[in-house]
C-alpha cells in the first residue's frame, strides 16, 4: 500500500525550496535532464528544450506594470505547489504527453509525482532525474493505482494522460473538492498531441502573482489620481 501521506509531504517540502530557485538555476537542471535523455530518447530530449524555451519567453522575466499613484507595480509567476500527472496511454506519443507536461510543470516552479506504470520511461526518468541532480523528492514516481490516494491530499494541479471517459470522471471529482480549484491538463488526443504542442503549456501551471514597492512615500503619491478627471 502507498503511503500518501509520505509522497505528498516530501513532495510539498521540496516544491517550497524549488518555488523559490531563480529560472535559469531551474533552466540548468532541465537542460541537464534533457541531456541525460539524449543519447537513448532524443525526442523526449527535444520535448524538454521545446517547452523550456517557450517558458523562457514567457515566465522568465517579471513584468513591469503602471503605478498610478507612483509605485512600482510588478507581474510575476509562482509554482502552484504539488502537481500530480496521471500516465494511463501507452504507445510513443502517450510518453511524448508525459514528459511535455513534466517539464512544463518542473520550469514553472512545482513538483511533481508521476502515476506511470511504464517500466520504461519510469527507468529512463530515474536514471536522467539522478544525473541531473534535481532536488530530493522534487519529482516522485508512483504506481497508477496511487493516483485516487494521492487526490485526497492537497494537490494544485493535476496532469492527465488517458482515454476521454478517465478524464470526464476525474474531473467530475475535482469539481467536488473543497478548497483550491484545479482545472486539470488533459491530453486524450495521441495522434495530435495539443497540449503536448502547446506553447503556452507552462501557463497552465502558475500563478500569476504582484508585488507592490510604494517608491514615494508610504501609500504612493495621492496627488497623482484626480478624481473626476477625463483621463481616468
Amino acid at each position: 500500500m502507498v503511503n500518501k501521506t509520505t509522497y505528498f509531504s516530501d513532495a510539498a517540502l521540496a516544491w517550497q525550496q524549488w518555488n523559490l530557485t531563480d529560472f535559469s538555476s531551474k533552466s540548468e537542471h532541465l537542460l541537464r535532464l534533457a541531456q541525460s535523455l539524449e543519447l537513448d530518447a532524443a525526442d523526449l530530449a527535444q520535448v524538454i528544450n521545446y517547452h523550456l524555451n517557450c517558458a523562457r519567453t514567457r515566465i522568465a522575466e517579471v513584468q513591469s506594470l503602471v503605478g498610478p499613484t507612483g509605485e512600482t507595480n510588478e507581474l510575476y509567476s509562482s509554482g502552484r505547489g504539488v502537481v500530480v500527472i496521471l500516465h494511463k496511454r501507452s504507445g510513443a506519443n502517450a510518453t511524448l504527453a508525459v514528459v511535455a507536461q513534466l517539464a512544463a510543470a518542473l520550469i514553472a516552479g512545482n513538483s511533481i509525482l508521476l502515476c506511470s506504470d511504464d517500466e520504461t520511461l519510469n527507468s529512463r526518468l530515474v536514471s536522467a532525474l539522478e544525473n541531473s541532480s534535481f532536488p530530493v523528492h522534487l519529482v516522485q514516481i508512483v504506481a497508477v493505482d496511487a493516483f485516487n490516494q494521492l487526490m485526497t491530499c492537497d494537490i494544485r494541479q493535476v496532469g492527465l494522460i488517458c482515454e476521454s471517459q478517465d478524464a470526464r470522471l476525474i474531473n467530475q471529482e475535482l469539481s467536488k473538492r473543497t478548497g483550491v480549484i484545479i482545472s486539470p491538463v488533459i491530453e486524450t488526443d495521441m495522434d495530435q498531441l495539443p497540449m503536448a504542442h502547446d506553447t503556452a503549456l507552462v501557463l497552465r501551471f502558475i500563478t500569476e502573482r504582484t508585488r507592490t514597492i510604494n517608491i514615494t512615500a508610504i501609500g504612493g503619491n495621492a496627488s497623482l489620481l484626480e478624481m473626476g478627471s477625463s483621463n481616468h
